[in-house]
């Protein structure tokens, strides 16, 4: 199978397919349920972050999206890459039904301000958070592999913990425990830790191992995922020592700062010499993605610190849609279209190879489907950047538009994948063909 190196993976240790595959199906799902929110709603109560309908869109981008699929990415990465084989691994199909039940009452409960559905949403949370955490954080730290990746997961997991009691705090004080003072450091504390300290740290820490597995991309510099990590570890313990130490609000900036360099500046500069150095010149139209991202990621940077200066409403929103839209969303999209037909192919096709025809990795999902996610992704993304700009209620409807089909055509991509793959019957009974390449 030509396009994948595989030294130093045990792709062999990695859980059955039906676990990463559950979380990734969440996420198109997610995503249309936003995109058909942002059509109804057409820019009412979207132009501030302080809206309850503005917080529950962008959690079903952070908890329905990203959590999601980065949850099953981990369980898949975590054997596979770090040696590391989680225990009690069918937890995950527990994790996954509460992590999607937490998160529809979370966004239920910020769009209608009900206490009730904030307190269910903390428990489901807490418990499905926890399921996984545990026993992934217990495999990690088991690891003896010394990488770069896994060095950026085990401070990615101290990431995702900090912003889970924080966000689970915040969830909790709005299910009746009453106001406290420090609410507003706090959320802005746990929002620059999910994107800096969890998403940016992990989308890093996948960088080093992807780029050069799935595109041939050169190493990188030691330096980079060093200084990457430095920064983004200085970030955790800043915005931690504000949240425990109810420091005011504008503390925030400043903390997350060191974070936010490392992850919008240090880090996109190393992936660009990563794929500068491809050793591999084919035209892959999921690299584009990587390079969308990349080029939205020093716009996030200059958008933060404007948010943080000025008094102006669209500022916060458009910093916020750039960040999940723009670069993390659009990394994610990307790789699962390289990252499902893979985990497909191994698990269904390898084994028939040599018995029964089977088709490549690039048969299992078209580039001809990717090229038109990703121009569905990028049209979204300018349609946002106008709505938010304007304000005008068609381009609101558009962008919602352009979240739902983006949303449809992810799930119909990853579908058509398993759908084009063979039963695992298939080679029973068949005489043996000559295995080709894909």
């Amino acid at each position: 199978m030509s396009g994948f190196s595989m030294a130093g993976l045990r792709p062999d240790q990695g859980p059955p397919l039906s676990i990463p595959m559950s979380f990734f199906l969440t996420a198109p799902v997610a995503l249309t349920i936003a995109g058909a929110s942002v059509m109804f709603l057409a820019g009412e109560g979207l132009d501030s972050i302080w809206s309850g309908s503005t917080v529950a869109l962008v959690h079903l981008g952070t908890v329905g999206l990203l959590l999601a699929v980065m949850l099953g990415a981990l369980y898949q990465m975590l054997p596979v890459v770090a040696g590391a084989v989680v225990p009690a691994v069918r937890l995950a199909h527990a994790v996954h039904a509460l992590l999607v039940a937490g998160a529809g009452c979370l966004v239920f409960a910020q769009a209608m301000s009900s206490a009730f559905a904030f307190a269910a949403a903390t428990a489901l949370l807490a418990i499905a958070l926890g399921l996984f955490w545990g026993p992934a954080a217990l495999a990690l730290a088991r690891s003896q592999t010394r990488s770069a990746t896994v060095w950026g997961m085990r401070l990615a997991f101290v990431g995702l913990a900090a912003v889970a009691v924080i966000g689970l705090k915040l969830a909790f004080v709005r299910s009746g425990a009453g106001y406290h003072p420090s609410w507003l450091s706090w959320r802005h504390a746990h929002a620059h830790l999910g994107l800096i300290a969890w998403v940016g740290c992990l989308i890093g820490a996948i960088s080093w191992q992807v780029l050069p597995m799935f595109y041939l991309a050169a190493q990188p510099p030691r330096w980079m995922p060093r200084a990457v990590q430095l920064g983004v570890g200085v970030s955790v313990a800043g915005l931690l020592a504000v949240y425990f130490s109810d420091s005011p609000a504008w503390t925030v900036p400043l903390a997350a700062l060191p974070g936010a360099v490392s992850v919008w500046g240090i880090h996109p500069l190393a992936v660009v010499r990563m794929l500068r150095g491809r050793r591999r010149r084919r035209a892959d139209p999921s690299l584009r993605f990587w390079w969308l991202s990349m080029g939205c990621a020093p716009l996030c940077l200059l958008a933060g610190v404007a948010a943080s200066l000025s008094d102006a409403p669209q500022l916060p929103v458009a910093y916020g849609f750039l960040a999940l839209w723009g670069w993390a969303a659009a990394v994610v999209h990307g790789m699962l279209t390289r990252i499902v037909p893979f985990l497909v192919w191994f698990h269904r096709c390898a084994p028939l190879v040599g018995r029964v025809e089977v088709p490549s990795t690039r048969e299992l999902l078209p580039d001809r489907a990717v090229a038109r996610g990703f121009w569905l992704h990028l049209g979204t993304l300018l349609a946002g950047g106008l709505a938010i700009g304007s304000g005008e209620a068609w381009l609101w409807r558009a962008l919602g538009l352009g979240l739902a089909l983006t949303g449809t055509h992810l799930g119909a991509s990853l579908i058509g994948a398993l759908a084009r793959s063979p039963s695992p019957s298939s080679g029973q009974g068949a005489a043996p063909v000559p295995s080709g390449g894909s």
